[in-house]
């Protein structure tokens, strides 16, 4: 399983890999902006016009590192700039890397020109943010969200916040290219809107961390679940796996109940019994014939089911 972590531990996890990986906060900006250039030339060549849209904190200084690699890639690059209040000495210095090499132009409002059917990489805002966006920020976003481009964020769209619940302008990106592991936000219903597809991308953070951080979020993926996945002993049979009852359709809704039943078998169940309606025998029989069957006491729906000498009705059922 994945551990999805905070916007805080995200933080605390760059930190401990720059302190004991031997790596400068610098070198793990380019170490990502490398991880996102590889990404992204894979799937779009130099025939794409692409402008990078910064901040001026360390998300906007990915942007003007994988800017500077675009542009040794022979692509043609744009940057445009957001000021902020303040800088990143990380973005500094890979500003003063592009001095002379790409047209960088800062802006302050939505009025500036991105060339219809161009790559627009979003790199204004990253997992830090705290707030919700306003002013020239919500402005350019909104923009950008009616362009007719293709839109790549840069680790998280902007305006999304990775742990708690997001309103406000928020960049729709088409791609989300993310360092190391997704983010909370990106399992949510309501963000994929603002995701689109999502990508992880390796860039060396700590495995340490990893191991001993906590969290209360995990993503299951099917590497974690065929660790658990105990094999089978060659003289096993079905009753070695457990039997598992199934209580499930009603007259014109069996579907549900053979859908149940084939999970429950490929889940690994050895014996399956679904109790049903009468009503619904000839189809649970027929569409899942290794299931064993039931029969209600009602024709066509669940009313209450006899164990033994003993008759259990819904109601007492369902206390159980």
């Amino acid at each position: 399983m994945i551990k999805l972590f905070t916007s805080d531990q995200i933080k605390a996890w760059d930190a401990t890999t720059i302190r004991d990986g031997g790596i400068t906060s610098f070198g793990l900006m380019q170490r990502a902006c490398r991880a996102f250039v590889t990404w992204f030339t894979e799937r779009y060549d130099a025939s794409h016009k692409v402008c990078v849209v910064c901040g001026t904190g360390n998300n906007g200084g990915d942007g003007l590192g994988i800017a500077l690699l675009l542009h040794e890639w022979n692509y043609p690059v744009q940057v445009f700039i957001v000021r902020g209040t303040n800088t990143t000495p990380d973005f500094d210095t890979s500003l003063t890397l592009l001095d002379g090499k790409i047209t960088v132009k800062e802006i302050t409002s939505s009025e500036f020109d991105v060339p219809t059917g161009s790559i627009v990489i979003d790199a204004l805002f990253g997992t830090g943010l705290s707030r919700e966006l306003d002013g020239k920020y919500a402005q350019i976003i909104k923009k950008l969200n009616k362009l007719d481009v293709i839109r790549v964020a840069v680790d998280v769209p902007s305006g999304l916040r990775v742990d708690v619940p997001t309103s406000g302008e928020i960049f729709r990106a088409d791609h989300t290219v993310t360092f190391q592991a997704p983010k909370l936000a990106f399992l949510l219903t309501q963000s994929s809107v603002f995701t689109g597809q999502w990508h992880v991308v390796d860039i060396g953070l700590s495995k340490a961390f990893v191991k001993e951080a906590k969290s209360s979020y995990f993503l299951v993926t099917q590497k974690s679940v065929k660790r658990i996945v105990k094999p089978r002993a060659p003289f096993s049979h079905k009753g070695s796996y457990g039997h598992a009852l199934l209580i499930a359709g009603s007259t014109g809704k069996m579907g549900a109940a053979v859908l149940a039943a084939r999970a429950a078998l490929r889940a690994g169940v050895g014996l399956l019994t679904v109790h049903i309606p009468a009503a619904g025998n000839v189809i649970m029989q027929s569409s899942v014939s290794e299931a064993m069957t039931e029969q209600d006491v009602s024709q066509n729906f669940f009313h209450g089911m006899r164990s033994g000498k003993f008759f259990i009705p819904l109601r007492v059922l369902a206390r159980v």
